[in-house]
């Protein structure tokens, strides 16, 4: 028999309490098909089974996150995005600050951090940092190691991956060269107070499962926390249905623009260099 509306709320509560994630916030259908799987996997028939089980095991409430969180990703994941980036959004962000900051926020794997890492070394140099946060432990771990196997580094360009991580055709570790840029930490887009000033906001493939209400209330904080004339950079599947009355602008697809009066934007084509 399949839980109740009564049940899955006890569920959902119960680990808010004990984790912080809202579940409430999620979309119902998908964020239930997920759990009813992991139920599945330990052999219970009910809501208050399964949380007894996660309870009696050590490791219960880490492996739920774990199971949860949506952890599919590549170093520059849609080239062509990448390739946008590296010609006309850092060229644009260095226009008005030759310290970028940026976050990955729900970072997995740090695939995203260790791409724009990259770019920093090969194409613009500086003292840019790029924080990445999770609430995944078993993914931060993976960030903060830096070692990625053959499938989630097909997408970089080969020259690149030979000059900044070590390893063979099984599995490669970013060189201290990249790895100096970033930092890896826990954090819950959904709860944590956000941190402020940044250059570049990098949220992709992230908030497929939060509500639409959700989704508006994230962006909205990611607008203040981008600096006048910042970018969010989203999935290719997140496009920002709204965007103008959170205060976006958007001249190129998946980038998002917090204006400024006073800095250059995306719809003047005038600073880009050449691809």
């Amino acid at each position: 028999m399949l839980p109740n509306q009564t049940q899955w709320d006890t569920f959902y509560r119960n680990v808010q309490a004990k984790s912080g994630l809202d579940l409430f916030q999620y979309k119902p259908g998908q964020i239930q098909r997920r759990i009813m799987t992991m139920m599945e996997t330990r052999e219970v028939q009910t809501l208050d089974q399964f949380w007894k089980s996660l309870l009696a095991d050590p490791n219960g409430m880490e492996w739920l996150l774990d199971k949860l969180a949506i952890n599919v990703s590549e170093l520059f994941r849609n080239p062509e995005k990448w390739e946008e980036m590296r010609t006309q959004i850092l060229p644009l962000l260095l226009k008005k600050t030759s310290r970028i900051k940026a976050w990955s926020a729900g970072c997995s794997i740090g695939a995203e951090a260790h791409s724009l890492a990259v770019l920093f070394a090969e194409y613009f140099k500086g003292p840019h940092t790029i924080v990445g946060t999770d609430i995944d432990q078993a993914a931060l771990k993976q960030a903060r190691d830096g070692t990625y196997k053959r499938n989630e580094v097909n997408a970089m360009p080969p020259a690149l991956r030979d000059k900044y991580f070590t390893g063979d055709d099984g599995e490669y570790t970013a060189k201290p060269e990249i790895k100096k840029f970033v930092s890896f930490k826990t954090g819950n887009l959904l709860a944590d107070r956000f941190d402020t000033g940044f250059d570049l906001i990098m949220c992709r493939n992230v908030v497929i499962y939060f509500t639409d209400e959700c989704k508006d209330k994230l962006y909205r904080r990611f607008f203040d926390a981008l600096k006048p004339g910042g970018i969010l950079f989203v999935g290719s599947t997140e496009r920002i249905f709204g965007a103008q009355n959170i205060g976006f602008d958007q001249k190129i697809p998946f980038f998002y623009q917090k204006p400024s009066a006073s800095n250059q934007s995306l719809g003047d084509t005038s600073w880009r260099t050449a691809s």
